[in-house]
């Protein structure tokens, strides 16, 4: 995965304080960083960065629609994102105890990459089963020629010859 220039902040230059970003994310931000499940969206993303003496707190919102291929009809469509977190970063360098939800920037860095950020957090709200949603009705919303298509294959029983010859043979205790 590589990073891309405009979702990088360097913080080492801003005051102490809230500063706000705003990004727009795009087909080029997925295929830039190769996310395999994701076909492409569009989707803002708003981070309040609180730069404070000891550590900094990036408080994200990422809403829009992208694109995933659907598991039962494979055909695109657009789901829905909307999710907030908040992301605490500090000084120095990591303890030797792991803390998941703080990420420590030592004094080398000058600027954060918030684009995995994103797109880890676009990731984890991704269903394991990726289904057209239903209409109003609770009727799937999925391709019918596809799924009829599958239907068919799924109905086909094809035995290979040659072992039906094999079912012949008798053998004796």
């Amino acid at each position: 995965m590589k990073s891309l220039i405009e979702y990088l902040i360097p913080y080492k230059g801003l005051s102490i304080g809230k500063h706000e970003y705003e990004f727009h994310v795009q087909d080029s931000f997925f295929a830039a960083l190769e996310s395999a499940s994701i076909e492409g969206g569009d989707l803002k993303a708003s981070l309040v960065l609180d730069k404070q003496s000891r550590l900094m707190i990036a408080e994200i919102k990422i809403v829009g629609t992208i694109k995933l291929a659907c598991d039962r009809c494979m055909e695109l469509f657009d789901f829905a994102i909307d999710v907030e977190y908040e992301q605490i970063y500090k000084y120095g360098d990591a303890p030797e105890i792991n803390e998941d939800d703080i990420i420590y920037l030592n004094n080398t860095e000058y600027q954060l990459d918030v684009s995995l950020l994103i797109l880890e957090n676009i990731l984890l709200e991704i269903p394991i089963r990726r289904i057209h949603p239903e209409d109003k009705q609770g009727n799937s919303t999925c391709n019918p020629k596809h799924i009829e298509l599958i239907q068919s294959y799924g109905k086909k029983k094809q035995v290979d010859p040659r072992w039906d010859v094999l079912k012949n043979l008798k053998f004796e205790d």
